[in-house]
């Protein structure tokens, strides 16, 4: 399953919103990201479309309450997806009639009096004799149908540490297990490190080559150059998950630090998910390099995949993904340069910022695109996607202001202050020093 388009109505900050995400190749599968600043909507947008793939029963149940998500003034919202459905991965629960490649699913939020909070639904379709078409209830939305994968994950992805209540979600098999970071704060990726030491205790106990397959798929996986430093599973028992860095140091997994744990729990939580809807077959294989990949397609959504990421991280982990999980469609938004210039081709959605009233949610067009994929992480701050002014510190643009001035003075022989004089020379050192060698006359 693939997403190929989105479309809002008066969903909280958007009076209306389409996107498109096949690529110019037809395909689906990649890196789709979506910048913008602080409440600009990009959560709303990842949320939304996770709440369309789960449908208003599973959605429910981790949207919690219902107010809140239709916007001011109005007494409707809906997220509508179009799906496209992999035959080969996908099956519908019951017989009936097979959509063509793409198919709708969507959910709504409807007030239906005055005052009450909004009741959240599925969008109807009808066909031409005015029955409801039920294909997303018989496919993505059903708890039994084979296939149909997605998972979404917040910026809050730790590995340890999930509430009483937020635990019932982690362990149920059921589709919003897959979702429950994206929605809930206090929602950790603890089960599945204990998947994974259950899967070697049943190696203990059995002789099925099927846990021989996940265990040395996964080791294979997280072992190539995916943490850093060196770091490698180095052994599982049925207490801990160990690593090893490339000094030789071991420690268990939950000791490392905030960036590794958050990238080591989502990797195998995506596993661990894909495992549970495809069983162990066919679900590793060999790319062209020899590395270890997963090939089972399907839909992730990661809010702020750059949280706890050093920035040679955040270049190098959109890649990883894209190469080791070939087929999967990946939806991220980011704050980071770095992340965005990962993006494949119409990959990249621009949320305008809160204070620009005038502009609306957008892609890149093709010279934004090629400018921040070929340019360097300082010009595509400043450039469209991320409306930054000058990447100086306020304390380094006053300072520049203040040397600025006084060389004006110097240049147009106005005798300047003993003060400021001193000023002027200390500043002026102080810029050849950041400059390393550049002209001063190039700020």
């Amino acid at each position: 399953m693939y997403i190929k388009s989105v479309h809002f109505e008066n969903l909280r900050g958007f009076s209306h919103l389409s996107f498109d995400f096949e690529r110019p190749n037809g395909s689906f599968a990649g890196w789709t990201v979506f910048v913008g600043g602080n409440s600009s909507g990009k959560s709303t947008i990842l949320r939304g479309i996770a709440l369309a793939l789960m449908g208003p029963e599973f959605g429910g149940r981790l949207m919690g309450s219902t107010a809140g998500w239709i916007n001011k003034g109005q007494s409707k919202a809906s997220s509508q997806t179009k799906l496209f459905w992999d035959k080969e991965h996908d099956r519908f629960k019951s017989m009936g009639k097979l959509p063509g490649e793409t198919f709708d699913a969507g959910v709504r939020w409807v007030i239906e009096k005055k005052d009450d909070i909004p009741q959240f639904r599925a969008v109807e379709k009808r066909n031409n004799s005015g029955g409801r078409i039920q294909t997303p209830e018989r496919g993505p939305w059903s708890a039994n149908a084979y296939g149909w994968f997605a998972a979404g994950y917040g910026p809050m992805r730790r590995l340890t540490g999930s509430s009483s209540e937020a635990m019932r979600f982690s362990v149920s098999k059921e589709v919003d297990s897959r979702f429950a970071t994206l929605f809930r704060e206090d929602a950790a990726l603890s089960e599945s490190e204990e998947w994974l030491r259950r899967m070697h205790a049943r190696r203990l106990e059995s002789k099925s080559t099927d846990f021989d397959q996940v265990l040395d798929g996964v080791q294979e996986l997280l072992g190539d150059g995916l943490l850093p430093h060196g770091m490698k599973i180095s052994r599982i028992t049925v207490d801990h998950v160990f690593v090893t860095d490339g000094k030789g140091v071991e420690l268990p997994m939950r000791d490392i630090s905030d960036g590794c744990r958050s990238i080591y729990a989502t990797i195998l939580d995506l596993v661990h998910g894909l495992y549970e809807v495809y069983g162990v077959e066919d679900l590793f294989g060999k790319d062209k390099e020899d590395r270890t990949v997963v090939l089972r397609p399907g839909v992730v959504i990661i809010d702020e995949i750059e949280a706890h990421l050093h920035p040679s991280w955040q270049r190098d982990i959109p890649e990883w993904l894209k190469r080791h999980f070939p087929n999967i469609q990946f939806l991220v938004s980011s704050h980071s340069p770095l992340i965005a210039q990962a993006a494949d081709e119409n990959g990249l959605f621009i949320l305008p910022l809160q204070a620009d009233k005038t502009s609306e949610p957008r892609p890149a067009t093709d010279t934004e695109f090629q400018k921040i994929r070929w340019g360097t992480a300082h010009k595509t701050v400043l450039g469209v996607a991320f409306g930054l002014r000058s990447t100086r510190t306020q304390w380094a643009a006053q300072q520049l202001r203040k040397w600025q001035e006084l060389s004006s003075k110097k240049k147009q022989g106005v005798k300047m202050t003993t003060g400021e004089s001193k000023i002027y020379k200390s500043l002026h050192r102080q810029l050849e020093m950041a400059l390393d060698g550049a002209p001063l006359e190039s700020l």
